[in-house]
């Protein structure tokens, strides 16, 4: 895999500030760029097809696809259509991104013994996609960037820190004209964000057909 960590030029920067979400347009073929700024920081991913935004990224169908938990570098993450819509091209990242958490919402807050007014990637999801103009009746399962739900060999799991450091980062190609939106985890009630949700960085690059 060619890496491109000296050959992406970012012509747009969005922060997501700890606990918010964000959401913006790419074209086919664009690339953009996640960054956990100061480490530890898990950011819930998704991505619709910009003519309909029925068809989304979709970890259930993505997995039988690649067959493997979640992509690596080279791999593709596809939709309920199935069909690719992003390509993972480089990870300086543990390369710890899980596909089988549903995103944090005001139950999962509840359950933990918050009240339900405490910020939650699903609010984060659906207020990013009405800045867009969208509108969804549901939640689709994120793509869980640098997370370290760890997956035992008798089937259980742990949630565990996050391995990343400052700076680390996943950089993937549009493979249809998408609408992203990206959450900074704000769960703090355990290990997710290491106690701690922080910022998120995008930048959003040029074309790249490589």
């Amino acid at each position: 895999m060619t890496k491109l960590i000296n050959k992406f030029a970012s012509i747009k920067s969005i922060n997501v500030d700890a606990r918010t979400g964000i959401g913006f347009e790419v074209n086919r073929g664009q690339l953009f760029r996640i960054i956990d700024v100061s480490g530890s920081q898990p950011a819930d991913f998704w991505a619709f097809n910009s003519l309909d935004i029925s068809e989304h990224l979709s970890c259930e169908h993505t997995r039988p696809s690649i067959q493997r938990l979640y992509p690596r570098e080279g791999n593709s993450a596809f939709t309920n259509h199935r069909r690719p819509i992003v390509t993972l091209l480089e990870d300086n990242s543990p390369g710890e991104h899980d596909m089988e958490f549903a995103a944090c919402d005001k139950y999962r807050y509840l359950e933990l013994g918050a009240d339900e007014s405490h910020a939650n990637c699903t609010d984060n999801l659906h207020k990013a996609l009405s800045g867009l103009g969208l509108s969804l009746p549901y939640t689709p399962q994120p793509w869980n960037l640098f997370t370290n739900f760890f997956l035992n060999s008798d089937g259980t799991f742990e949630v565990r820190a996050p391995s990343t450091k400052a700076g680390d980062s996943v950089t993937m190609r549009s493979e249809m004209d998408s609408y992203i939106i990206v959450s900074a985890c704000p769960q703090e009630m355990n290990d997710t964000c290491c106690g701690n949700p922080t910022d998120i960085l995008v930048e959003i690059g040029a074309s790249h057909t490589g």
